[in-house]
């Protein structure tokens, strides 16, 4: 394997940090590969050394944000340990980056076939992250135990696709539709115990 300097790594960083920002800000079709190797001021040739094309930059950049986001999770562990309260917060988390998202951004996305793929293929894994949350909070008293947890992660996920095809989001703001499908599924699984503390963390996470 070629040998990477820290110098090509950290640029390689830079691009996909910058390309994120601007794809969620205007939407992936409106960014060109001309626009963002002026930025950095590097040839097209020498961006297309590090991505093959622009729809592998686009998956790179959502591999990218996949893995910092996994890092994101491991922090929030280890600053709480209340389980319920680490479900709350990255999803708060996850509605408020979501207010910053150009809509058309999720709607593009099903344009390209080598993303749709990396959608497939990490599925599984943001479940199973996702599982190991929600099998806490069953452990520690905030969701009822009999519940096929999977079964509602699939259909979340299949809502928001269905947001995205038929276009809610121009109805509807996109973080008050993600809010509301969190609520009235997550909401339902909670024993006493969790909505107690679940009002708790809200008001305390509005409050902040």
């Amino acid at each position: 394997m070629e040998h990477i300097s820290d110098s090509q790594k950290e640029l390689r960083r830079d691009i996909l940090d910058y390309a994120w920002t601007e794809f969620i800000r205007l939407g992936l079709k409106k960014v060109k590969v001309d626009d963002i190797s002026s930025h950095f001021s590097i040839s097209k040739r020498t961006l297309y050394e590090m991505f093959e094309d622009k729809e592998t930059l686009i998956v790179e950049c959502f591999r990218h944000r996949f893995d910092a986001k996994h890092k994101e999770v491991e922090l929030i562990h280890r600053e709480t340990t209340l389980s319920l309260e680490t479900y709350v917060r990255l999803f708060a988390e996850r509605i408020k980056e979501s207010e910053n998202v150009n809509p058309v951004f999720f709607s593009e996305a099903f344009k390209y076939p080598k993303l749709m793929r990396f959608f497939e293929e990490t599925t599984e894994e943001r479940n199973s992250r996702a599982m190991e949350v929600i099998q806490k909070c069953v452990n520690d008293g905030y969701l009822i135990p009999d519940f096929n947890y999977p079964m509602l992660l699939e259909a979340y996920g299949a809502q928001f696709m269905s947001i995205v095809k038929l276009e809610l989001y121009k109805k509807y703001k996109l973080s008050d539709m993600l809010n509301t499908l969190q609520i009235i599924s997550f909401r339902g699984c909670c024993t006493e115990k969790g909505l107690e503390m679940l009002d708790r963390i809200i008001e305390k996470t509005k409050s902040t």
